[in-house]
C-alpha cells in the first residue's frame, strides 16, 4: 500500500495527516506536508516508507559531530539495533550527565528478528542523516515495521503520545455506524490483550467479521517500557481520537511514539508472530 503525501499514484487512495495537541488539524496538516517534503528531499527512501520528526522546535539542541554526546548515540543506537532484533524491543543509555544518549527501539510485534534487524538499520542510517546532529529524533520506517527514537532526556517509561501521524483510506464504510462499532469493538479488545503482555512484548492482532461479511484486522501495540496501566491509557487516547480524524473509513492508523493502532479491511497487514529469543 502507498501512502498518499504527495501527489504520487496510489493502489490504494490514503490520506495522511500530523497530530498536534495544541494545534488545529488545518495547521498540523501543513506541517506534516513541510516534514513529508523534507523527508522527500533528504532520506534515501519515499515518504511512505520513512516518517520522521526532529526535534522541530530544537528544544533539545544539536550535538557536535565526534564529541562525547555524539559517541554515546552511536555506541547506544547499535545495542539496540541488535537487542531489538533479537526481543523485539529494546531501550538502552549511554554515558551521563549532560552527554547521556537514551534510545529505544520496537518492532512490530509480526515482524521476524531478521527483518526487524534489517528495518532498524535502515531507520538508523535515514533518521541521523535527516535529523543531522539533532539531540532528539524518532522515526518509523516500512509501514511502521520498527520505530527508532533518541534524545538526550529520559524517554524510556514515559507514555508520550506525541509527535504522532494518522493515515485513513479515503473510501467510507457502507455501513457506517455498524462499521464502526465493529472496529471500536476489535480494538477495545486488542487494547486489553496488548496492555496485559509481558515486559518484552505488548502487542495484538486479530480480526472480526464486518456488517457486509468483509474481514476487518486489526492491531493494537505499545513499546514494553510502559506499565499495563500506561499501554491502556495511550491506547484509549488513540482509539478514541479514530471518530474524530477517520471516521467511517475503511482503513486507518494513529502512530504514536508510546502506542500504535490500525485496522483495515483491504488486506491482511500483519502475519504471524516469530519465534523470539528468551
Amino acid at each position: 500500500m502507498i501512502l498518499h503525501h504527495l501527489p504520487i499514484p496510489t493502489s490504494h487512495n490514503i490520506i495522511t495527516m500530523t497530530s498536534c495537541s495544541f494545534l488545529s488539524y488545518f495547521l498540523c496538516g501543513f506541517l506534516f506536508i513541510i516534514t513529508v517534503i523534507t523527508s522527500h528531499v533528504n532520506a534515501d527512501v519515499t515518504p511512505q516508507d520513512f516518517h520522521y520528526f526532529c526535534d522541530s522546535n530544537n528544544d533539545r539542541g544539536n550535538y557536535v559531530t565526534n564529541d562525547l554526546y555524539n559517541r554515546n548515540l552511536n555506541y547506544a543506537l547499535n545495542i539496540i539495533t541488535l537487542q531489538a532484533s533479537n526481543k523485539g524491543f529494546s531501550a538502552t543509555s549511554s554515558g551521563e550527565n549532560k552527554n547521556k544518549a537514551n534510545a529505544i527501539a520496537q518492532c512490530r510485534g509480526d515482524v521476524t528478528p531478521t527483518e526487524c534487524r534489517k528495518c532498524l538499520i535502515e531507520t538508523k542510517a535515514n533518521l541521523t542523516r535527516v535529523c543531522p546532529n539533532r539531540k532528539e529524533a524518532i522515526g518509523w520506517y516500512e509501514n511502521e515495521k520498527c520505530m527508532l527514537r533518541y534524545s538526550d532526556r529520559t524517554i524510556s517509561g514515559l507514555n508520550e503520545i506525541g509527535p504522532a501521524y494518522f493515515v485513513w483510506n479515503m473510501h467510507d464504510a457502507p455501513n457506517a455506524e455498524q462499521f464502526n462499532g465493529v472496529v471500536k469493538n476489535l480494538l477495545d479488545g486488542l487494547r486489553g490483550t496488548a496492555a496485559s503482555q509481558n515486559s518484552y512484548q505488548k502487542y495484538a492482532a486479530s480480526t472480526a467479521k464486518g456488517p457486509d461479511g468483509q474481514v476487518v484486522y486489526g492491531l493494537a501495540q505499545c513499546t514494553p517500557d510502559l506499565s499495563g496501566a500506561q499501554c491502556d491509557k495511550c491506547l484509549v487516547e488513540s482509539i478514541a481520537e479514530l471518530p474524530r480524524c477517520c471516521n467511517n473509513r475503511i482503513g486507518a492508523r494513529i502512530i504514536r511514539p508510546s502506542c500504535y493502532v490500525r485496522y483495515e479491511t483491504d488486506f491482511p497487514f500483519f502475519g504471524p508472530p516469530p519465534a523470539r529469543a528468551p
